[in-house]
């Protein structure tokens, strides 16, 4: 059974109802002036294939009389997977040499009124597949995973998909792990040709509460070569748990995969990631709530933290490091695309100690890590404490965004840290720190290089950060340190050093970013990159942008450390952000009641309780988490999902509105020259989503870009431009990028 959240506005006027919160399939529909139904997809039903074969689904519609012009794409599912945007079919040519393992993946159709989004798992090499829920013969994970007695010791084969039926379950009978009764109930270990993968028959429509858990406990047997995937977890653990046992591997769980899955947090009884564990990912997963981490790896190695979103919401019971992402003592560490989003209730957080949405703790030893391409945005918490205490942490940290920042102080970066192409802006401090950005004891920090400051309110903005060498992680050879150099700084008054800075004062630069109809020249339109041909384009020491570039995913989805591919440009577009739906549901759902502070974070007074709701942000139902971040700074957001195919000496553009439609009175499809990566010969499209150029010459390649025109935020700029090649027959080509595009 599939649920879908609706929403529908009839004439301008929204009505919204929820037919289940364990949403995972979402209908979306409203106009002002609706001349079609929103799209609604027909069950698609699961697939199994062999190794080396190709997946090819064709997908309909219950509306498709109805539907008008509906535009087609992948909602979620692995990088290498096609959505025909004209058909919906779905087309998949995994390599012959991947693992057996199951997968989710999300087919979207959209049109002027609304948006329909229907899940399916694809088997790859599967066996043998046993389903778990009431109505079938293995109810829980006590039956599926008791290897002590039947049936769980008759299901131990490496490789078996567990699917769990749609419901929502709780107790120790849905624990993975020790139960609190001391029962071991655990996966059957895979190995590197076969995944053993548990995944929710329809991804966030399995909720586990009430003492449920998820964990890869190393002192079990061996956890090994695991897929866990699709649950919401309402409380409880989710992640790996080993023990420090030298040279005996099977106390490290290791080969562990956590996708799509969220967890609600609480305080102490919940968590979300790995302890004395290695080659763990956490991809499109989502933590909310309380407790002081919602990420974590504690004496970790070789593991990734891959495209997952957090909201810091709550916490009253720790007065300890609180972090978001905390990479504790740690090595071989990789956050890429991550998104750390509305942390803004610090009304609901005991103070304790403000360790950053990015953290790096070295309490009990170095860490080594590489942030790449990560968000923090609206939020009232630090962006980064990279921590030297009993060891150093060794990070660097390229593309990143924080704007809008409200904590006491907003970077320490006291070991061997890198920031290079970094955008950070609107940081209002709510205290005054000695130092906004303070590399004080250590000074070991290698600098700010390539990366704007925007907008910060107090001062001084540096300290401790100089020229020079520092020793490697290895401790083998040196690293350069870089001091201040090729940054560009404005909106700030206050003194630029504090002690012990270098500063190249010749690559300085002060150009006005941001854009608006007085400065068309401001690089900074949109937070996720800088605009072609603009004041901060090409101003780089390395011949790029300014500032940072969030468009495209880095590292394919699915590729665990040092596996191909793991740490690559995919040239796959982040926007729209995948599993953003189910995230915003259940972000929104949250309603907490506890107590609340007063004041700066350095001077709290206690206020009694209130109750705090998620529904606000990018979860509020009139925007979505892509639309959120691209209209941050005011500027409309244009079209995504931008996708052609060619047809007889002609091509057809479509595209999926902006949330905001009804601000929206038109699109423009416009030529782009992706040499100089400008656009022209504007041709109004209407309130549509699709339209078609004319009188093309067949096996031509063109490009275009869409852009949005709203009546309160006038014009656009475009997302993603397309290559498309006119053709006698209906070709749509694959949506991959190169670096013209980005």
């Amino acid at each position: 059974m599939k649920f879908k959240d609706k929403t529908n506005n009839t004439h301008g006027h929204p009505q919204s109802w929820t037919k289940s919160l364990l949403a995972g399939a979402f209908t979306v529909g409203f106009s002002a002036h609706a001349i079609a139904a929103a799209p609604a997809i027909n069950t698609i039903s699961d697939v199994q294939i062999n190794k080396g074969a190709t997946l090819n689904v064709n997908v309909s519609l219950s509306t498709a009389g109805d539907a008008g012009t509906v535009n087609w794409s992948k909602a979620y599912g692995p990088d290498d997977v096609y959505v025909n945007p004209l058909t919906g079919a779905v087309f998949w040519d995994p390599s012959s040499d991947m693992p057996s393992e199951s997968f989710h993946i999300g087919v979207k159709a959209s049109n002027l009124d609304g948006s329909d989004i229907e899940p399916f798992i694809v088997h790859v090499g599967v066996n043998k597949v046993v389903y778990i829920g009431p109505n079938e013969d293995i109810k829980h994970f006590n039956d599926a995973f008791g290897a002590w007695k039947a049936p769980g010791n008759t299901l131990r084969n490496p490789g078996t998909t567990f699917v769990v039926r749609n419901g929502d379950y709780q107790g120790s009978n849905w624990v993975v792990g020790l139960t609190s009764g001391g029962g071991v109930q655990t996966l059957p270990a895979g190995n590197e040709n076969q995944y053993t993968t548990l995944i929710a028959e329809d991804p966030g429509q399995v909720r586990l509460s009430n003492g449920a858990q998820l964990m890869a406990q190393g002192n079990l047997g061996d956890a090994a070569y695991w897929a866990i995937k699709g649950f919401y977890m309402d409380g409880g653990r989710v992640g790996t748990d080993g023990a420090a046992c030298g040279d005996d591997i099977t106390c490290r769980p290791h080969h562990i995969k956590f996708v799509q899955n969220g967890v609600q947090m609480y305080h102490t009884l919940s968590s979300f990631g790995s302890g004395y564990s290695d080659y763990i990912l956490y991809e499109n997963n989502y933590a909310f709530g309380g407790h002081r981490v919602k990420f974590l790896a504690y004496k970790t190695t070789h593991s990734i933290y891959r495209r997952n979103v957090a909201r810091f919401d709550h916490n009253q019971e720790h007065t300890g490091p609180k972090n978001t992402f905390s990479f504790y003592t740690s090595t071989n560490i990789i956050a890429q695309n991550n998104i750390v989003i509305d942390g803004d209730t610090k009304e609901f957080v005991a103070t304790g100690e403000l360790a950053g949405e990015y953290g790096c703790p070295t309490t009990a030893g170095d860490s080594l890590a590489e942030w790449d391409r990560n968000i923090q945005l609206n939020s009232d918490f630090p962006h980064a404490n990279l921590d030297l205490q009993n060891g150093e942490c060794y990070a660097t940290i390229r593309d990143s965004i924080s704007w809008d920042n409200r904590a006491n102080f907003f970077i320490l970066s006291r070991s061997p840290s890198y920031f290079d192409h970094a955008t950070f802006g609107a940081i209002h401090l709510d205290d005054t720190p000695q130092v906004v950005i303070n590399a004080w004891p250590g000074r070991f920090a290698r600098g700010f290089t390539n990366t704007i400051f925007h907008d910060v309110n107090k001062g001084p903005l540096f300290e401790g950060l100089t020229t020079g060498t520092t020793a490697d992680y290895e401790g083998t050879g040196t690293l350069e340190r870089y001091g201040i150099a090729y940054n560009n700084i404005t909106d700030f008054s206050g003194y630029l050093k504090y002690n012990s800075l270098s500063v190249d004062d010749d690559s300085l630069t002060a150009y006005e970013p941001l854009w608006s109809s007085s400065n068309t020249n401001g690089g900074l339109r949109y937070l996720v990159r800088i605009e072609p041909n603009s004041n901060l384009s090409g101003k780089a020491s390395d011949g790029d942008d300014l500032g940072a570039t969030v468009m495209t995913f880095k590292g394919k989805s699915g590729t665990m450390w040092g596996e191909e591919g793991y740490q690559s440009e995919t040239n796959m577009k982040q926007w729209p952000f995948p599993f953003q739906e189910t995230i915003a549901a259940k972000m929104r759902s949250m309603e907490y009641e506890g107590p609340m502070w007063t004041g700066s974070w350095g001077s709290r007074t206690a206020a009694g309780t209130g109750t705090l709701s998620g529904n606000r942000g990018f979860a509020k139902t009139d925007t979505n988490l892509t639309d959120y971040v691209w209209g941050y700074l005011g500027s409309t957001v244009p079209p995504m999902n931008v996708q052609g195919f060619g047809r007889d000496e002609s091509v057809t553009v479509r595209w999926d509105p902006p949330a905001a439609r009804a601000d929206i009175t038109g699109y423009k499809v416009y030529d782009y020259n992706p040499s100089t990566k400008k656009i022209a010969n504007p041709r109004n499209a209407g309130n549509t989503n699709s339209f078609t150029v004319e009188n093309l010459t067949n096996g031509q390649t063109y490009y275009f870009a869409v852009t949005a025109i709203s009546s309160s935020t006038g014009e656009s700029s475009y997302s993603y431009p397309i290559q498309v090649t006119a053709s006698s027959h209906a070709r749509p080509r694959p949506p991959v990028l190169t670096p013209h595009d980005i």
